[in-house]
């Protein structure tokens, strides 16, 4: 899911479900539980968040109460997702990261998938700073990017201590993605060259031309408990063993495409080359 509206209607197509398999109609249903006939329309599009009263009242009326468990964690997740931007907005990027710092702090295994960001573990100061800074300035966040910066560059030197395995796989395009100014990529191509090095890291890139599945979204798997991915509108966690085991799927995917070691060193050397002879023209 990349939008909290995804997640809505995700948990729409699986209502729809149940409720087909109990040979229902909308309208059926509707009157079954009392409500006005368009609810369940709107429920299954995603167009309204059902309660944990619509949930048991959806199970009971389809005889598909063993879903309900299962069914309230998600719209759980959901509301929680609006729960932590509205937390951000009001109390400023470095309070999230410092509770992200707090959270990660208890794993131990990080699978990493971005599309046009590096990803934190390799982060330098400056890098994290503007891309930060855009991000706060763009979405209407507080501007406290130095406490930002800093609780960033904290979790990025715990993901490299001892007893913590970091794997990151990324699109050739981060290499060469105009995020920051070329000096401020110039100075993160040579710190990801050098981490390299680190026996806690593991980094794959996925050459431009590769056949793979379509990126759909970023996303951060932590041991196998939890998945995170922020988007424009939220910030969404997923906790629910099958969904992380979907993301798992897909990192695996990613991971097995990927270069690693020399192969990848090369090609961060070349988009190094690249930008360092953009310089030299300008």
């Amino acid at each position: 899911m990349s939008t909290i509206d995804d997640a809505k209607k995700t948990l729409g197509l699986r209502l729809r479900e149940i409720r087909k398999d109990a040979r229902l109609t909308g309208r059926q249903l509707a009157a079954l539980a009392s409500w006005h006939y368009t609810k369940v329309s709107k429920v299954e599009h995603g167009a309204t968040m059902p309660s944990e009263a619509d949930l048991e009242a959806w199970t009971f009326h389809c005889m598909a109460q063993s879903e309900l468990p299962d069914l309230i964690a998600t719209a759980r997740e959901i509301e929680k997702a609006y729960a932590e931007l509205r937390r951000l907005h009001r109390a400023g990027t470095a309070q999230y990261q410092r509770e992200l710092l707090k959270r990660v702090a208890k794993g131990r295994r990080f699978r990493v998938f971005t599309v046009n960001l590096v990803p934190a573990a390799f982060q330098t100061a400056s890098y994290a700073s503007t891309v930060l800074g855009d991000a706060a300035e763009m979405l209407g966040h507080p501007a406290d990017i130095g406490p930002t910066v800093e609780a960033r560059l904290a979790r990025a030197r715990l993901f490299r201590s001892e007893g913590r395995l970091y794997h990151a796989v990324i699109l050739q395009n981060v290499l060469n993605a105009a995020v920051v100014p070329n000096e401020v990529m110039t100075e993160q191509l040579r710190h990801m060259l050098d981490l390299q090095q680190a026996p806690s890291l593991r980094l794959g890139i996925v050459p431009v031309g590769t056949r793979r599945y379509m990126p759909m979204c970023e996303f951060n798997i932590t041991d196998d408990t939890e998945v995170r991915v922020e988007t424009f509108s939220a910030i969404v966690r997923v906790t629910q063993p099958r969904e992380i085991a979907v993301y798992a799927k897909v990192f695996d995917h990613y991971a097995r495409r990927a270069v690693y070691g020399s192969a990848a060193a090369e090609m961060i050397r070349r988009a190094l080359e690249e930008l360092e002879q953009q310089g030299a023209t300008c």
